[in-house]
């Protein structure tokens, strides 16, 4: 896969971030960016761990991304090199918890990263006090319903 330059920011390793981010997430780099957290995110990362450990595992994600030409050989270079590594495997964890929830280490990052956590995508709803629903949308019955 070819990392490609996502926005104009001036760090590579800004478009590896995305691009790890889209195999460990499930969502596109452009659903992970709509959320307008990329960056911040980024950032914030930077600030809470070491700028050295964060690199390593951007270079291995780097070389993860650029010699997996399938889906599968991906999702299997991630499981052995990222996951297998204690190291590795808590910064991966994070980033996933990161995008889902909007929380670092039990901390939101900010407002808008409850607001835009990916687990309100996966269940098919909104944040409860921060975004409404939508005008009639109680006569809409939910995703899945049985009812």
């Amino acid at each position: 896969m070819i990392i490609n330059k996502i926005l104009n920011v001036d760090d590579y390793y800004f478009d590896v971030f995305m691009s790890i981010s889209e195999s460990l997430t499930g969502f596109s780099v452009n659903e992970l960016q709509s959320t307008g957290l990329a960056e911040i995110y980024y950032k914030h990362i930077l600030g809470q761990i070491e700028a050295a450990t964060f690199t390593e595992f951007l270079n291995i994600s780097k070389n993860i991304l650029e010699n997996s030409y399938t889906q599968d050989q991906l999702n299997n270079a991630i499981a052995a090199e990222i996951f297998a590594n204690a190291s590795t495997e808590d910064i991966a964890n994070s980033i996933i918890t990161l995008w889902y929830l909007g929380t670092w280490e039990g901390a939101y990052v900010n407002d808008l990263s409850y607001k835009e956590g990916l687990v309100w995508n996966v269940m098919h709803s909104h944040p409860p006090g921060a975004k409404q629903p939508g005008y009639k949308s109680w006569g809409v019955k939910p995703v899945n319903s049985n009812i």
